[in-house]
């Protein structure tokens, strides 16, 4: 099976900035509410590692969720 990547990417271009606009949100939501909670301290180093696991952890998920869409149009398609 070959998967046009190209083609996935510019049709679902949308979505794709959307996600990455999600995860960053959440990710800053869940820093802002850590230093509010006293979780972690205000300064950069304390909240960087925390806001780069969390983007990381959300962009990883989305990423997957792609990947899967990707596949299955390809399926679909070769159908």
């Amino acid at each position: 099976m070959t998967v046009n990547v190209d083609k996935f990417v510019q049709e679902h271009q949308d979505k794709i900035i959307t996600l990455v606009n999600n995860s960053l949100n959440r990710a800053g939501d869940i820093v802002a509410k850590k230093v509010q909670s006293g979780e972690v301290g205000a300064t950069i180093q304390d909240v960087l590692p925390v806001m780069l696991y969390e983007i990381l952890l959300t962009n990883t998920v989305a990423t997957l969720r792609l990947v899967a869409d990707m596949l299955n149009e390809s399926a679909e398609e070769m159908n």
